[in-house]
C-alpha cells in the first residue's frame, strides 16, 4: 500500500503557502511558441513556462521576485524537475494511477473530508481534481527517486541530536525551541477562507472580524467549524496531525511568533486567506548550559522528552536531505547538456 509522502497530509494547504509548488509543466497552446530550454534530449517551451507563471499566486510571485527574476527563477526550478524526472526514468523508477489514488485516498482520511468535499477545497484553491493527481504523481516520483537516491543514505545519530538540543546548531537549520517556546512538534490549526483578487478585500476583513471574535472568547476550535471553509473544518481547524515543522518556511516564521492561544493576523495567500494558531504542549525551554530547565525554577532536568528529541532528529535529517539534495542536482546538472534560450 503506498501511503501519500510525509507532508502530503497538509498538501492542500500548499495552495495558500509562500514557496512554490511541485508541478510538473504544463502543456498550453499558445499561437507562437518556442524553446526556452533543452535539457538533455528534452526541451522546455515558453508556453510551458508561461503555463507554470500562470498557476502562481501573488504571493508567491512576489516572493519570487525578491529573489530576481521571476520567469528566469520558474525555469531553473523547471529545468531541475525535468533533470529529476529523466533521473527517475534512467533507473526504472514509476509511478502507477493506483499510487496516486491511494495518496489522495490517504489525503481524504487523514483530513476527514470525502470527495465532493476535496473538489470543492481544491476548486476555492483554482485547481481541479485533475491537476491535483499530476501534481501527486510528481511528488510521489520525486519523493521515490530521492528515498532511492539520498533518503536511504542518511544517518543522524544520537550524540548529534544531543549537541543539536544543547545548542549546537548546524548552519541552515533552526533552534527546535523559539522565544515563544514554540517547537517543531507543537500542533498547528488552520481557518481557511476561500479568496481572489476581486474579493480579497472583503475576505481579509471577514477575517479581521472571525480573529477579534476568537479574541472576545469564541474558542478556535469553535470558529473554525463555523466560518473554515478548507481542510479540517469539521475538526476544529485540524487538517490532519499537521504541526509547526511540517508548515513551509514563512509560515513556520509567523507561528513561531505566535504565543499559545493567540491567533495570526489575517495571512492572504492569493487564492485563501489564512488564520492560524498553535496548540501548544508547554515543553521546557533550554537554559544557557543548554539542559532542559523545569517551570518551577528547581533542579535542570537529565534529558530532553521524546518528544523534544524527535523533532531534534527530524530538523536533522531534513536539514541533510536538503544538502544532500542540493549537491546531487548540482551532479545532474554538472553532467548534463543544458541549453538556456530565455
Amino acid at each position: 500500500m503506498t501511503r501519500a509522502p510525509r507532508g502530503l497530509a497538509a498538501a492542500l494547504i500548499a495552495a495558500a503557502a509562500i514557496a512554490v509548488s511541485w508541478t510538473p509543466p504544463a502543456r498550453a497552446a499558445t499561437t507562437v511558441d518556442r524553446i526556452v530550454a533543452q535539457v538533455n534530449r528534452n526541451v522546455i517551451t515558453l508556453s510551458e513556462l508561461e503555463a507554470r507563471l500562470a498557476t502562481l499566486s501573488p504571493t508567491q510571485l512576489a516572493a519570487l521576485s525578491g529573489a530576481g527574476d521571476t520567469k528566469q527563477k520558474v525555469l531553473e526550478m523547471m529545468i531541475d524537475e525535468e533533470l529529476v524526472n529523466q533521473a527517475a526514468e534512467k533507473i526504472g523508477i514509476l509511478v502507477t494511477e493506483a499510487e496516486v489514488s491511494e495518496a489522495i485516498r490517504s489525503i481524504m482520511e487523514e483530513n476527514k473530508i470525502n470527495e465532493d468535499q476535496l473538489k470543492k477545497t481544491l476548486a476555492a484553491s483554482g485547481t481541479t481534481l485533475p491537476a491535483f493527481r499530476t501534481q501527486l504523481r510528481t511528488e510521489i516520483l520525486k519523493n521515490k527517486v530521492l528515498s532511492y537516491n539520498i533518503v536511504n543514505r542518511i544517518v543522524v545519530t544520537e550524540a548529534e541530536v544531543t549537541e543539536f538540543l544543547n545548542g549546537k546548531i548546524p548552519e541552515g537549520a533552526q533552534p527546535v525551541f523559539s522565544a515563544t517556546g514554540v517547537s517543531d512538534f507543537d500542533g498547528v490549526r488552520i481557518i481557511f477562507l476561500p479568496s481572489s483578487p476581486a474579493t480579497s478585500r472583503r475576505v481579509l476583513a471577514e477575517a479581521a472580524r472571525i480573529k477579534a471574535e476568537i479574541e472576545a472568547g469564541l474558542p478556535f476550535a469553535d470558529a473554525a467549524r463555523k466560518y473554515s471553509r478548507g481542510p479540517g473544518a469539521d475538526s476544529g481547524g485540524d487538517p490532519g496531525n499537521l504541526v509547526v515543522r511540517d508548515l513551509q518556511p514563512e509560515l513556520q516564521i509567523l507561528a513561531r511568533q505566535l504565543s499559545p492561544g493567540k491567533v495570526s493576523e489575517p495571512l492572504n495567500g492569493g487564492d485563501t486567506v489564512l488564520l492560524i494558531t498553535v496548540i501548544q504542549g508547554s515543553p521546557p525551554v533550554p537554559s544557557a548550559a543548554g539542559s532542559a530547565e523545569p517551570a518551577d525554577g528547581g533542579a535542570p532536568a537529565e534529558s530532553f522528552s521524546s518528544d523534544q528529541r524527535a523533532g531534534a532528529r527530524r530538523q536533522l535529517e531534513q536539514l541533510k536531505i536538503r544538502r544532500r539534495y542540493d549537491s546531487w542536482i548540482t551532479d545532474l546538472r554538472n553532467s548534463a547538456v543544458i541549453k538556456v534560450t530565455l
